[in-house]
């Protein structure tokens, strides 16, 4: 990425938001932000936690064509994206346009319809997983066919 960008992106997101931004550089590794110090010609400065690590407060210096892309680490809807590019959101759209997103997403994930309850009580539940269960119902299956070979 370039330096403008950078800068136009990290600007972008809240303030309060900078604490939920990460950072995923080149070869996997990751940087959650905590703080943007300062803007070079070809780096960065932040505060903040390389990804897997508990090294909070951490310095780092990073060049802005390591960066393959930065991601807000929290659920967000579609009004908050749209403020986010300085798009005039009211409070009935912005309800209108999360209910929409959400009901698109519930429509592609949804689950396969439900069985009816006549399905549902036809099913037999799966025996038990236990060892010992398992042996005891092996048992009782052989002696049971060695008496009714026994008796034929």
């Amino acid at each position: 990425m370039l330096r403008d960008t950078v800068y136009d992106l990290i600007t972008k997101i809240p303030k309060v938001d900078i604490a939920k931004t990460v950072l995923t550089l080149r070869y996997n590794s990751s940087i959650t932000l905590d703080l943007v110090i300062r803007y070079e010609a070809d780096y960065f400065v932040v505060r903040g936690r390389e990804m897997g690590t508990n090294d909070d407060g951490r310095a780092f210096f990073v060049p802005y064509d390591e960066i393959l892309f930065v991601k807000l680490d929290r659920t967000v809807k579609l009004s908050d994206i749209q403020k986010m590019y300085g798009e005039a959101v009211t409070n009935e759209d912005e309800s209108i346009l999360d209910r929409e997103a959400d009901n698109t997403a519930e429509a592609k994930y949804a689950p396969p319809e439900k069985a009816s309850l006549k399905e549902i009580a036809s099913i037999t539940p799966a025996p038990a997983m236990d060892p010992a269960a398992i042996a005891k119902q092996n048992l009782l299956a052989r002696i049971r066919a060695a008496r009714t070979a026994a008796s034929g």
